[in-house]
């Protein structure tokens, strides 16, 4: 990578404030005194423990740093955390979050996710599920690398931890509304307290009505907007000060025309030079570029999610020692459909009569005993079940070839089922004066079946119905080992061994028995089948450490990993569109470096942010996917290619923030006035496996401002911001369209914070 003199300038301006994005209140000092940051709980060690005491690279994102950013919904995460992306699809339930190069690379119903995303303790079992919308959130707890000692088996990337408010012994609450361009309005409270002296309740509500910032030629009508709401109720009961239970329900629902994606650009065909120009003449009024963000669609793109959840959650304090079980349910429901050809015209003449649907359900139980610290150490030790039924449906015609050929309808089914099973524990010797040594292990059991049908009328559009079938089990055991050292009372230095474990799938599709990426090649994929368990080593050195009596904390570290058997996709060359099917990588690596950055010069500024250097490429993948246009072009005239020595998709070299808050006292008003801001930078990134050049998004940066009013007796706050305030352009995803629908059409979801958005809010708590 060449980095300009801008750019150098740019990185050693930002390593003075680096990684991590979590702004937090000054305690208030002795009269004279400085102010000093306060204590930063984490839970990334299944017990309460201070950030920086924990031998493990964490980010950490608090509930007021996100409202004061003015983040809506998960996704936004990756704004503020330089080591989180978010891997955009062409829908909410096929997006999810990658962290230091490692994310889902396939998103078939016997895969799991590769980072896994956890609510209030509670895992999700669908990537889909993450998208939460952070209201009344505490706080959020990255976790980076692999986790699968005390996280389990759906954690080899790293693990996302939302953690919402408790109730409180007090009255408390809030209430808020927002209004942002393009007629977006937001609003959302909640209201917390005592019931009874051991039971206190604590219940949220969110609403949004977005109209869209996007445009449909073909019917006139605004898309990529948004109808949501969501409700979450919390009861706390305390029958006496050693034993609490915790039962927490939510319920969300969203309707949306979303993800219209726009066209991008539509290269030349250098065996047919009038279709460009064809294909571009459909498209008016619309004109592909990489500003575009409209469409001229004759399909409808719309998305309906419904989720819910259910929890119980014990904690009995025995002398010291915590016993905890946590009790869930979920379910989670998507049905969706986008406009394939993005175009105004049906090449393939292809209906929908049942849109692609899944419903999701778990059920997860978790027992856990966490000593208490003695003059030897500390230990936890315990237990994890968790079930999934994963079951998707979908009804498509096709009717090119009519009235030659009748309309072809194909009808298929799978279902999923999957079990996992794992004792777990986590040792920490205190082994001489201030060296620790962490010694850890996860024993896996996973046991998983999926069945598939398909029928279809006559016709030649898709292929042959038919049924499949098959279950397996295996197992896995993850150890750790950690060192530990306390230089001092403000610095400690760690280094880590981790084996991550990502569990075996199955790839669901229906193909001609023996089909292979490479007929010719007896090595090459097999479609369909069983994916082999994906394993990982990562290795870690860190520093964390405070200085200046605690207003600067200054945390790094360097890590490196390598994965396995990485579960990834390939194509085959079946039906006129292709398929994708699910299969091993040989291997992949990521490396780099992560630093972290706190501090409060003074008592009313507060100044955060980070740098990441990420280096994560493929190593062996010698029969990888191809991109449609790559296809389109002829460049891969055996429909697979040898991906070895690219580099892993969304994922910057580079990636940077900078977050300050200053406050001005104004000693005459009953209000102060705090002037805040949101820097970020990445470097260029690619969107796409196949590598193709295409689907690469230049680097950018995005300056966020805002100006807080806040009563100094009331509790009132008044926040007008500024979204993007130097309106840059940039995509969040970038991908070839099929030959066969737009021949070397690029697509592309530019998201609405791409451009320049003003708002307001105001809110008031109590």
């Amino acid at each position: 990578m060449t980095i300009d003199s801008k750019t150098v300038r740019f990185i050693h301006t930002a390593v003075f404030a680096s990684l991590l994005p979590m702004p937090v209140l000054a305690q208030s000092p002795p009269s004279g005194e400085r102010p000093i940051l306060e204590e930063l709980i984490v839970t990334a060690q299944k017990r309460e423990q201070n950030l920086q005491d924990v031998p493990i690279g964490v980010s950490l994102l608090s509930g007021r740093a996100m409202a004061e950013a003015q983040l809506k919904n998960a996704g936004e995460l990756a704004t503020l955390i330089p080591t989180l992306n978010l891997q955009a699809s062409s829908g909410p339930s096929t997006s999810s979050f990658n962290i230091r190069g490692i994310g889902t690379q396939t998103f078939s119903p016997g895969v799991d996710p590769s980072v896994s995303t956890m609510l209030d303790g509670v895992v999700m079992g669908r990537s889909g599920m993450a998208f939460l919308d952070l209201v009344d959130v505490q706080r959020v707890e990255v976790l980076r690398g692999p986790q699968g000692t005390l996280y389990g088996k759906n954690a080899s990337g790293g693990v996302v931890h939302i953690i919402t408010k408790d109730p409180t012994p007090e009255l408390s609450g809030t209430v808020s509304a927002t209004a942002i361009e393009e007629g977006e309005y937001r609003i959302d409270g909640s209201v917390a307290g005592p019931i009874t002296d051991t039971l206190g309740y604590r219940l949220t509500g969110f609403g949004v009505n977005d109209d869209g910032y996007s445009k449909n030629y073909y019917n006139d009508k605004k898309v990529n907007d948004n109808k949501a709401f969501n409700v979450r109720g919390k009861l706390l009961w305390q029958p006496t000060e050693d034993l609490d239970f915790m039962l927490a329900s939510d319920y969300s629902k969203s309707d949306c025309d979303c993800t219209a994606l726009s066209v991008r650009a539509i290269l030349p065909d250098p065996n047919n030079p009038q279709l460009q120009q064809q294909l571009l003449q459909q498209q008016l009024p619309v004109v592909p570029s990489k500003h575009n963000q409209d469409v001229n669609n004759d399909q409808r793109t719309f998305t309906r999610i419904t989720s819910s959840g259910y929890s119980l959650t014990a904690n009995w304090d025995i002398e010291g020692f915590v016993l905890t079980s946590i009790s869930a349910y979920r379910d989670w429901e998507n049905e969706g459909i986008v406009d394939f050809d993005d175009s105004p015209i049906n090449p393939l003449a292809l209906t929908f009569p049942g849109p692609p649907k899944t419903e999701q359900s778990q059920f997860s139980q978790e027992f856990r005993l966490a000593s208490p610290p003695t003059e030897w150490g500390s230990y936890v030790i315990g237990a994890f079940y968790f079930e999934q039924d994963v079951d998707t449906s979908n009804t498509a015609t096709a009717g090119i070839l009519e009235p030659i050929v009748p309309a072809t309808t194909r009808k298929s089914k799978t279902s999923v089922s999957s079990k996992n099973a794992a004792v777990f524990g986590e040792v920490t010797w205190n082994i001489w004066q201030s060296w620790r040594l962490i010694l850890g292990g996860r024993y896996t059991y996973d046991d998983l079946s999926y069945h598939t049908s398909a029928d279809k009328t006559d016709g030649v559009i898709f292929p042959e119905p038919g049924e499949a079938r098959d279950s397996l089990d295996e197992s896995d055991f993850s150890p750790k080992v950690a060192v530990q050292w306390d230089i001092s009372d403000n610095a400690m230095a760690y280094a880590s061994y981790v084996r991550g474990y990502k569990g075996p799938a199955f790839d669901t599709g229906l193909f001609p028995e023996n089909a292979r990426v490479d007929p010719e090649d007896p090595n090459s994929p097999v479609a369909g089948g069983v994916v082999d368990a994906e394993t990982s080593d990562s290795f870690e050195i860190g520093l964390k450490s405070g200085w200046f009596d605690n207003r600067l904390i200054v945390n790094m570290d360097v890590y490196y990993s390598k994965y396995h058997d990485f579960q990834a996709e390939t194509s085959l060359d079946i039906g006129p569109l292709g398929t994708i099917v699910v299969t091993n990588v040989g291997a992949v690596s990521t490396q780099g470096v992560e630093m972290d950055f706190i501090a409060l010069p003074m008592e009313n500024w507060s100044i955060s942010g980070g740098i990441v250097y990420t280096d994560a490429q493929i190593d062996d993948y010698p029969n990888g996917n191809c991109s449609g246009g790559q296809k389109a072009r002829g460049e891969c005239p055996n429909n697979y290619q040898d991906l070895s020595g690219g580099k892993l998709p969304y994922t910057p070299d580079w990636k940077m923030n900078l977050s300050t808050d200053y406050t001005l006292p104004l000693e005459e008003m009953p209000f102060n006035l705090t002037l805040g801001a949101n820097i970020r930078w990445q470097d260029d990134v690619l969107y796409e496996l196949s590598q193709d050049p295409y689907t690469k998004q230049d680097a950018y940066g995005i300056v966020d401002l805002r100006a807080i009013v806040a009563g100094k007796e009331e509790g009132y706050r008044v926040t007008a911001f500024v979204k993007n305030v130097f309106d840059k352009n940039y995509a969040s995803l970038i991908y070839a369209n099929s030959p066969a629908l737009l021949p070397n059409g690029y697509i592309q979801l530019v998201p609405k914070y791409a451009n320049r958005m003003a708002g307001i809010e105001v809110r008031y708590d109590f």
